[in-house]
């Protein structure tokens, strides 16, 4: 990125050229020329620094026929103020986008016969496209015109010196105006003029101010507050969960228990909605209302659409058309969390799910169905034994209920991309390391074609996986981008692109929602204080608590953020637009019907080449084969600890040999989580796998190598892989297959030793069921 440098315009001096005319003068910028100073060495035109230039010109004034009115219009991108005379006249609006909104100011007051001086400053805030267009016309009351356009002959500087705008400075050794475009040429195209000018003489100042806090976010890679316009674009409606009632875990002792299990089940930094480790069956957070605000504008208050009272609610969504709210919700006495609807403009809420699981996070896909996370597949996860949370659909009115995500660990908040397919959070915890990650999952919405769109893409080592990636709160925008709460604040990227592909906004963020025209609904916090115990000693840590709702401008520049709504010390979080939305395409179902005579559904995994991998310290030249693996949840917990790390059932589906080019075929159960190891001549494990798999009933699934980057494609044109030559090897697990404990013993205490040692001792069906 360029250096930002900020240094004084010289004022251009105006030409002006006496016209008479038989007619009213032209309206708006015909004629005007988009002007900048010359560029400096390497720079390109329309590509200049950010910087502040100054202009100057001068006309005069006939003390007879007198003058009857004197109007101008300007604009420049990105801000300017205007002078006559040494007095300023006015100035643009601060945001970036001012330029599109001309200002149009009568000087009939502020002119006088004789010399009059014209001059405007002009910034630059960010490095790119630069430009002044000024268009000045007087109307004498013999009807003749004065019409000044800017142009070539305009005089410029670069470099600030006092006085600058009085009539008596010199400017003779400016520079000549650059002419950057003609009006109507991009990047700007047209612009529409106010159709009344305002009264010229007003305050200035805004500008300077704008421009010291752009000059400063851009220094810290910040957000710009920004005070919206009279034609900001405001939501039509916004509908948010009041009264936080959601369990935090301060980042300090609370004294309440040495053992106290919020200290390792709960922790998602600065109380925002993201998910280095969240073990609780419910919303991420929760509050005890579902409130509207609508029209969505500063300064109308919010009405209750529903009061849980002593019970909690949490993770609304809204339908494409706009009509229904979807939200969880237990209420006071209920055991569990349940689904539920309510109409837009309010009435008693629709109960959609029933029974002994939590239902939580719905979103409505495509074709009308919801889609939604809950704990019905009745396992229970392998690290600290929650039970898991897959991913479910059902029709509109709660009927037809069945999963489309099989995983024995947690996938949460789904949300439905520009494209169709669903993104979620899933929790990537393993067995066979103490690996705790979250990342963002897109698959189809029948589950299949599942991949990993945002992670930490570390590749196979194991440092520092333990709750690295701090990301929640997907929200997916209408370009196909998505944004999300991250440790930096919201970041916003396409799908699939690397780290540095990412943009990161700096921001004390909760959570964040798209808005359908590519700005972001997110709630911003305010740092407080808490008191703490510590080692027997009360101290006072840092907090922070969210009661605001704005609206972040991510493309503005610098990005900007407009403050919506101001609870005014009450707490709020998980705010959604209200309103018809565009609905994403459909997306044809690839499961194949399940098999007759309750014979197990089966899917497909091919791999082109193992040894491709960014793993280039495993002993691949002694790799002879993959072990395939599969994981059952466990469906009992401990009852006295809570920290478990008890695993999962693993069972050994067999062993397919590498094909001479590196690759594999094989046939494996669907809907079961499948991890793999890379193997030599005598079965000893070379790498092991860190995620678990996943295929659907008939779905083939394949990848370019292990461990291969993220962004890989297969190889083009390569020759068919030497796998394909034959059947898939059918890896199903039947018989009676080695089953052992699968988890991470390094953890737990339990045993020492490397992964093929635990294999061996921890198994379950080598060992007699009798004492």
């Amino acid at each position: 990125m360029r250096r930002l440098r900020f240094c004084a315009f010289s004022g251009i001096l105006l030409l002006a050229s006496l016209l008479s005319f038989a007619q009213e003068p032209e309206s708006g910028f015909d004629g005007a020329k988009w002007i900048w100073h010359p560029p400096v060495a390497g720079e390109a035109q329309n590509a200049f620094d950010a910087g502040t230039r100054y202009f100057r010109t001068e006309l005069s004034l006939p003390e007879s026929p007198a003058l009857r009115s004197a109007e101008i219009a300007i604009t420049c991108d990105n801000l300017f103020i205007l002078y006559i005379n040494g007095r300023p006249v006015g100035e643009s609006e601060t945001d970036m986008g001012g330029w599109n909104r001309p200002k149009r100011f009568d000087l009939s007051a502020l002119l006088s016969p004789g010399r009059v001086v014209l001059a405007v400053e002009a910034i630059n805030t960010l490095p790119g496209a630069s430009g002044l267009l000024v268009k000045f016309e007087a109307k004498l009351q013999n009807d003749t015109q004065i019409v000044l356009v800017s142009d070539a002959g305009w005089k410029t500087t670069d470099t600030g010196i006092g006085n600058w705008e009085q009539p008596d400075f010199d400017d003779q050794k400016w520079a000549k105006a650059e002419v950057v475009g003609e009006y109507g040429a991009g990047p700007w195209g047209k612009v529409v003029v106010p159709a009344t000018a305002q009264p010229g003489g007003g305050e200035v100042g805004k500008v300077h101010a704008a421009a010291a806090s752009i000059a400063s976010a851009v220094a810290t890679k910040s957000v710009v507050r920004k005070v919206p316009s009279g034609d900001f674009s405001w939501p039509d409606a916004v509908v948010f969960v009041g009264g936080d009632c959601s369990l935090y875990r301060p980042n300090a002792n609370t004294g309440t228990s040495p053992d106290d299990s919020l200290s390792v089940t709960i922790f998602n930094p600065r109380k925002a909605r993201t998910f280095p480790e969240h073990d609780l069956p419910a919303p991420m957070k929760v509050g005890h209302s579902l409130m509207l605000l609508k029209p969505a504008r500063p300064g109308v208050q919010p009405q209750a659409l529903h009061d849980a009272g002593k019970g909690a609610l949490g993770s609304p969504s809204t339908s494409f058309d706009g009509k229904w709210i979807h939200f969880s919700m237990a209420r006071e006495g209920d055991a569990f969390f349940h689904l539920y609807r309510i109409a837009a403009e309010g009435g008693t809420p629709q109960q959609l799910t029933d029974g002994p699981f939590f239902d939580i996070d719905p979103a409505e896909l495509p074709d009308g169905r919801i889609v939604f996370t809950s704990t019905r597949m009745g396992t229970f996860e392998e690290y600290h034994n929650p039970p898991s949370r897959a991913l479910y659909v059902m029709n509109a009115d709660g009927s037809d209920i069945h999963s489309i995500t099989n995983t024995i660990i947690f996938d949460n908040e789904p949300e439905v991309l520009a494209d169709g397919r669903i993104l979620f959070v899933r929790s990537d915890n393993f067995f066979d390391r103490g690996k705790v990650e979250t990342l963002l999952h897109a698959i189809f919405p029948d589950g299949t074609r599942g991949q990993t769109e945002f992670g930490l893409d570390m590749g196979p080592e194991y440092v520092g996986r333990l709750r690295a990636f701090n990301c929640g709160s997907p929200a997916p925008m209408p370009d196909g981008q998505v944004a999300y709460v991250s440790s930096a604040g919201i970041t916003v990227g396409r799908m699939g692109h690397s780290q540095e592909d990412l943009r990161n906004f700096a921001l004390e963020a909760g959570d964040v929602a798209a808005l359908p025209d590519g700005r972001l609904l997110c709630t911003v916090g305010r740092p407080s204080t808490v008191e703490v115990l510590e080692a027997g000693n009360r101290k006072t840590v840092r907090d922070i608590s969210y009661g605001e709702i704005s609206i972040l401008d991510p493309d503005s520049r610098p990005p900007a953020l407009t403050t919506l709504y101001d609870a005014a010390g009450s707490s709020l979080h998980s705010p959604v637009y209200l309103g018809a939305r565009p609905r994403p395409p459909l997306r044809p179902a690839m499961v194949a019907a399940q098999p007759d005579g309750g014979q197990k559904a089966t899917g497909f995994l091919f791999c082109q080449n193992a040894r491709y991998t960014k793993n280039t310290t495993a002993g691949w030249g002694h790799v002879r084969a993959i072990r395939v693996l599969a994981g059952t949840g466990l469906t009992n917990r401990s009852s006295h600890s809570y920290i478990v790390h008890a695993g999962n059932e693993t069972v050994e589906l067999g062993t397919v040999p590498l094909a001479p080019d590196g690759s594999f075929f094989v046939e494996v159960p669907a809907d079961t989580p499948i991890a793999f190891q890379a193997v030599d001549a005598e079965g000893r494990s070379e790498l092991n796998e860190m995620s678990w798999q996943y295929v659907r009933p008939g779905e083939r699934r394949t990848c370019v190598g292990c461990h291969q980057p993220r962004q890989a494609a297969p190889v083009a044109k390569a020759p068919r892989a030497l796998a394909l030559n034959a059947p898939p090897v059918e890896l199903l697990g039947g018989g009676k297959p080695h089953h052992f404990r699968g988890n991470n013993p390094a953890v737990t205490g339990m045993m020492e030793l490397q992964f093929d040692r635990f294999r061996e001792v921890a198994g379950i069906n080598r060992h007699s069921s009798t004492p």
